[in-house]
């Protein structure tokens, strides 16, 4: 992993998450380019954060990093020691499943008791789906550049496929993440610094990847993309569909945008399957 690599990512990820800034939006294209962001977000959660979960035969995070020293037995065995520990492999999955809810709820609740407040209620909901959407995308990158960061300090191939595999979606969350931030009416310069500080997570997580990994553990990696995944499940189904399909006008052409959407996230996923 070198210097040019970490800076391919970070100028992938601004140039997505700035290519909302650079048109002045009305509410028409606002919401048009809203549909493709969710179906963006909708593939996310449904084919790269919820599918990474354990599902109590193994560890999420064991698989990451026994695709990292690309020893498969060894790192069975190594789980299943794990599992001599306080929680088994079925408990350890029980309870990230249990923070999915968690995440759920949370974003629930932030909204429902504390955001909606007299005459602003939508503006206020906006905003807290943008906050939440950057929470989520934001586990989620600093996680693959952890995986980024075991797997390239093992195996420079391995390394190169899953910086294939992160350019391959970076600019499109990074111009969701955006929209979503334009719809709740944040200055263009403070979504111009979210966008530089998301930007800047995944290199960061490669660049601390292997002491993140000794100081979170296993479950704590798994935990954390559990909350991502709770707060995205609630995000996308509860709160951007409902945006998106607020107004019945150009009802076909947002329902191509989400199509285009979640078919831009299977193309992200066969490529990491075809790369690994």
């Amino acid at each position: 992993m070198e210097t040019l690599d970490l800076l391919l990512v970070f100028v992938t990820a601004l140039a997505g998450g700035f290519l909302p800034l650079m048109v002045r939006w009305d509410g028409r294209r606002l919401h048009l380019a809203l549909a493709l962001s969710t179906g963006i977000f909708l593939g996310a959660v449904f084919l790269h954060l919820l599918p990474s979960l354990p599902t109590g035969h193994d560890h999420g995070s064991l698989a990451v990093e026994s695709m990292a020293d690309g020893q498969g037995l060894e790192a069975e065995h190594a789980g299943h020691e794990h599992s001599t520990d306080a929680v088994t492999d079925s408990d350890h999955a029980n309870l990230v499943w249990m923070f999915v809810l968690l995440g759920v709820l949370a974003v629930y609740l932030l909204e429902a008791l504390v955001l909606r407040t007299h005459d602003h209620d939508d503006l206020h909901r906006h905003r807290a789906v943008g906050w939440a959407a950057l929470w989520g995308l934001s586990v989620h990158a600093l996680t693959a550049g952890m995986a980024w960061s075991v797997a390239a300090g093992h195996d420079d191939h391995m390394g190169h496929v899953i910086l294939l595999a992160i350019l391959a979606h970076k600019a499109f969350e990074s111009f969701s993440l955006s929209t979503v931030f334009l719809l709740g009416e944040i200055p263009r310069g403070k979504v111009a610094l979210i966008a530089l500080l998301y930007a800047l997570v995944t290199p960061m997580g490669a660049l601390l990847g292997q002491s993140l990994l000794g100081v979170l553990g296993p479950l704590g990696q798994d935990l954390l993309m559990a909350l991502a995944a709770g707060t995205f499940l609630f995000v996308c189904l509860c709160e951007l569909l409902g945006e998106v399909f607020h107004h019945k006008d150009d009802i076909w052409a947002k329902l191509g945008l989400l199509g285009v959407g979640v078919g831009l996230m299977v193309l992200t996923q066969s490529l990491e399957a075809g790369l690994g």
